[in-house]
């Protein structure tokens, strides 16, 4: 099976869990059950996996994070490896707000519309919708901003009965925690339900 590249946007005041927590699940997911005994009991991942995850910025300089946390991407928007599947995180309205007035950002997630998967995790759906990707598309974000981004963009179906929403090939997800909902969907699109049941398990994780 082919490896998926996954990168994870950064920016200034995103919020952690956003892309801790897919980079998390995505990172430990295993090819079989010997393979996830291994990655739970060796310090580094094994080649095999199915999904390689690294994180970029616009500059890919350090970035603080909502809660303070500083972080140092592994790449810029200018020099990422290609990619499979592109998440972009969310943040407080101010920064998301911020990072959509970014046209180079905008346009270089648009130049990916066509990659497997393009996922927003919660308030990273408003960045989406900048782009005109989202439009005509089912989409969700965090309850409290489901007004908003149908308000800023009447042209997206904004559901809040979902915590996952995929249309096409754009995969959205609902609050901050839900972004481990949306790669545990992803794991079972690509690899298989077993594989998402497992690494659920592996991360005490209720589906």
């Amino acid at each position: 099976m082919k490896k998926r590249k996954v990168g994870i946007l950064l920016f200034d005041y995103v919020d952690v869990l956003d892309f801790a927590g897919p980079a998390e699940v995505l990172s430990l997911t295993a090819n079989n059950k010997a393979e996830q005994a291994l990655t739970l009991y060796k310090k580094h991942l094994l080649p095999t996996r199915p999904f390689e995850v690294f994180t970029l910025s616009e500059t890919g300089m350090k970035i603080k994070t909502h809660s303070g946390i500083k972080v140092e991407p592994d790449f810029s928007i200018d020099d990422s490896p290609e990619l499979d599947i592109l998440i972009v995180p969310g943040g407080p309205l101010r920064a998301v707000q911020s990072i959509a007035k970014n046209q180079k950002i905008i346009d270089w997630i648009i130049k990916h519309k066509s990659i497997e998967y393009i996922c927003s995790v919660c308030t990273g759906a408003y960045i989406l919708g900048e782009t005109g990707l989202l439009d005509g598309k089912k989409a969700t974000t965090h309850h409290l901003a489901l007004k908003l981004l149908q308000e800023k963009y009447p042209e997206i179906q904004a559901l809040s009965d979902r915590k996952v929403v995929q249309d096409g090939n754009i995969i959205s997800s609902g609050g901050v925690s839900s972004g481990i909902n949306m790669a545990l969907y992803i794991i079972e699109q690509i690899v298989g339900e077993f594989t998402a049941e497992r690494t659920a398990k592996t991360i005490e994780f209720t589906l």
